[in-house]
């Protein structure tokens, strides 16, 4: 909850926050326009939803490009108006290049699509999946999880309550979920022929299908009824009216025979294969170049920037040539210029490429992509967090990108997913030097929005391949900022460990920002063991240094923390002085978080010298600015100061009624020193 106080006495108006009163996620993807057939197949979806209203687990299973995802997507916007309280969609990403998404990622995804504050999402996939039930107990909600890969990567994504109903596609048959759930199984196989006639009939039209409909029979029957090959078929039919159908049916089964087999692959994957080089045959030498080379993007969908940095072409030019993908099929729009490939087309495009790129043009590529997420990223990290020194990239023009810091997160987190396939990949591929800057440069995201699994594991990634080269200052970066993940977590038994390797490091290479920031930051760590007077001396030291540059970014955070540590020894008009000049300077920098960090202490200040009525103020001006920025960690602490100045005027049940609201969000965000010190408050 949020408080939004009234007048000092009384009139604490309390009213629900993010986490609470739940949004409705309709995040079904596209259905298919042509959809053709499979009324038997939806029929037994359609005995999953029993008529009182008792929902069960279904399995949509077969073989790759026969339209599993199409089946699920087409039934589920069928049945939609029966769960009233959400549709939650993810690819799984079981099967194609990159790596299966793992169940801690999609869970992340589903329970913020209810809207849960960032600090409330637990870090252990355990913990997270009971969060996720218990979001969904109680509501009619219904989860579609596609290209799952094995039982235990679905097994957390499952519901607890019977009010929801879950339908999963996979090219495995998943015969442990079958027998540990129940779950029913609806398998899909090719088209009939009647049906598969029907779909090229949508795409080239009845009269070119009525005047060689044996030609259109072996065409359907050359594309083994999977739809995929199918649409891909009647697209090459429609745009081309100086071949009959004939002429193409003879090109297709001479692309299968010259074709090469796919070891280890069902057989119906080489007639997929077959209809793609068709296709790919077929288009200008541009649109098959950037065919080629956004098959090397390792995130599971792109935007036209991306694929413009990858071809090498102007936006306007990559968003023509992609349109052109669309109306082959060899790409799907998923949403707003926002492009997928189906698996199998994308291991063809990395085929092709192979073929015909030669390997220097693949590394250029891949740089070009690699450092447009660096370029992003570093702007959006500098309109969130408005530091000065250049860590990642000289952010000089950054502020060209992103209008506010809400554009900046959102951009963020919609690419989230590509940013950590990007730092992978630069690992991968030998580009180190972007593998440690570009997690540096998100440290701004993942401060405010706490996705801690990522948030390691990119910092991770980046030290390795910094100390992979001998890159002293990258591998000093890493550390320094994983030790803010350390802080995050709560973990302070060893919290000084991160900041004294990198201070040894910062002073060995001469990087004097660095050596600031670490002296400043391994005080904040002496603070949070209670080593109040070791804090002290690292503080003065960094604050003495920052004072000699022009630096205002640096000086506030270690002012703020000298008064954090000043309060603690109640040495209150020296915590005065630096938690003013440290909120001045926030604010001339229009750094919002923290300047919502240094009014509430100030009201802690208020506090502790029992001027009540000025705390209740400052306080209530200090949940005004964490409500804008969504920092729950801190509106708990801030809450528990104002119930304790309220109860001090004697506003008993307004008192109260904040430590209660403390006391929810402090339980969780798993901040139980918090938790703690309010149950002792409420106790009395």
């Amino acid at each position: 909850m949020v408080v939004q106080a009234g007048v000092v006495h009384g009139g604490v108006h309390v009213r629900p926050s993010r986490g609470s009163g739940l949004p409705v996620p309709r995040q079904l993807p596209f259905d298919v326009p042509d959809f053709t057939g499979r009324v038997e197949e939806l029929r037994r979806l359609d005995g999953s939803v029993t008529g009182d209203g008792t929902v069960a687990i279904t399995l949509v299973s077969g073989a790759p490009g026969v339209g599993k995802t199409a089946v699920a997507v087409r039934w589920a916007y069928r049945v939609s108006d029966r769960f009233p309280d959400g549709q939650l969609y993810v690819n799984l990403r079981g099967f194609g290049t990159t790596d299966p998404m793992t169940a801690h990622e999609a869970l992340d995804a589903f329970v913020r699509a209810f809207d849960v504050a960032p600090e409330r999402i637990p870090t252990r996939v355990d913990e997270l999946a009971a969060l996720y039930r218990s979001l969904l107990a109680t509501r009619r909600v219904l989860v579609v999880l596609d290209n799952a890969v094995d039982v235990d990567q679905v097994g957390p994504l499952l519901p607890g309550s019977a009010t929801c109903a879950v339908v999963i596609t996979s090219r495995n048959r998943l015969a442990g979920l079958v027998a540990g759930t129940g779950a029913r199984r609806v398998v899909l196989e090719g088209l009939s022929p009647v049906d598969s006639v029907a779909l090229l009939t949508a795409a080239v039209g009845v009269d070119r299908l009525d005047a060689e409909p044996e030609a259109a029979g072996e065409l359907a029957r050359l594309c083994a009824g999977l739809p995929l090959a199918l649409r891909i078929a009647g697209e090459r039919v429609a745009g081309s009216r100086h071949h009959t159908l004939t002429d193409l049916v003879d090109q297709l089964a001479a692309e299968q025979d010259r074709l090469d087999l796919l070891a280890g692959v069902d057989d119906q994957v080489d007639v997929v294969r077959a209809a793609f080089s068709w296709s790919y045959r077929k288009l200008p030498a541009l649109a098959a170049g950037v065919f080629r080379r956004v098959g090397w993007h390792a995130g599971p969908e792109f935007g036209v920037a991306a694929a413009a940095a990858l071809a090498d072409l102007p936006e306007p030019e990559a968003r023509r040539v992609l349109g052109t993908l669309v109306g082959a099929n060899l790409l799907t729009e998923v949403g707003r210029e926002r492009y997928r490939f189906h698996d199998l087309v994308r291991l063809y495009a990395v085929e092709r490429a192979e073929s015909e790129e030669a390997a220097s043009d693949r590394i250029a590529a891949v740089r070009r992509l690699l450092e447009w997420y660096l370029r992003m990223a570093d702007a959006a990290d500098h309109r969130l967090t408005r530091r000065s020194y250049c860590v990642a990239l000289d952010h000089a023009d950054a502020d060209d990108f992103f209008s506010d810091q809400r554009q900046a997160v959102r951009w963020c987190e919609f690419e989230r997913a590509n940013l950590m396939a990007a730092i992978r990949q630069a690992a991968d591929s030998g580009e180190h030097s972007i593998a440690w800057r570009l997690p540096i440069a998100l440290w701004g995201f993942f401060f405010l929005n706490k996705h801690m699994e990522d948030w390691t594991s990119a910092l991770t990634i980046g030290l390795a391949s910094a100390r992979r080269t001998g890159d002293r200052r990258g591998e000093a970066w890493s550390l320094h900022s994983l030790r803010e993940t350390r802080f995050s977590m709560h973990q302070t038994s060893d919290v000084s460990e991160y900041p004294r390797e990198a201070l040894a490091i910062f002073l060995d290479i001469g990087d004097h920002w660095g050596i600031r920031e670490a002296l400043s930051n391994l005080g904040y760590a002496h603070r949070l063991r209670g080593e109040l007077d070791q804090a002290l001396v690292h503080l003065d030291e960094a604050l003495s240094l920052w004072r000699q540059t022009e630096d205002l970014w640096g000086r506030a955070w270690t002012l703020h923390s000298l008064g954090e540590t000043y309060l603690d020894l109640h040495r209150w008009d020296d915590a005065a002085r630096a938690l003013g000049e440290a909120l001045d300077l926030f604010t001339r920098i229009g750094h919002r978080q923290a300047e919502g960090f240094a009014l509430s202490n100030l009201g802690y200040l208020l506090l502790g010298t029992e001027r009540f009525a000025s705390a209740i103020d400052q306080f209530r001006r200090a949940m005004a600015v964490h409500d804008e920025v969504g920092d729950h960690w801190s509106a708990s602490r801030s809450l528990t100061g104002l119930g304790t100045a309220l109860h001090a005027t004697g506003a008993i049940a307004d008192a109260r009624s904040c430590w209660r609201e403390a006391l929810a969000i402090s339980e969780d965000l798993h901040d139980w020193p918090t938790a703690q010190r309010v149950r002792a408050l409420l106790a009395q």
